[in-house]
């Protein structure tokens, strides 16, 4: 039962209730036949589901790095290094690693 936490996204299974609440307030007479194609319908929109949200998630990331963002980290890197280097020094003042 785990599993299906992993392949079932939650948006879409509220979702779901809730078109079957609405099915069985509004037409109960049609709420046994809609509710196997509710359940069959729950796995193909959860990945749907998935996908449109990995899909918007790689747009964010794919944005072209500009000369400034690259300046800006390189200098977080190189602040970085020097304090790793006094980090050594302090564990190691002889340097015999």
């Amino acid at each position: 039962m785990s599993l299906l936490r992993y392949c079932l996204d939650r948006r879409v299974l509220a979702g779901l209730a809730v078109v079957g609440l609405l099915v069985a307030l509004l037409a109960p007479q049609a709420a046994g036949r809609a509710l196997p194609l509710l359940l069959v319908a729950a796995c193909p929109l959860s990945m749907a589901a998935m996908a449109f949200t990995m899909g918007r998630g790689d747009r964010h990331s794919a944005a072209a790095p500009t000369v400034e963002s690259i300046r800006r980290e390189l200098g977080e890197l190189s602040t970085r290094q020097r304090q790793l280097e006094r980090d050594m020094a302090a564990i190691d003042p002889h340097g015999q690693g």
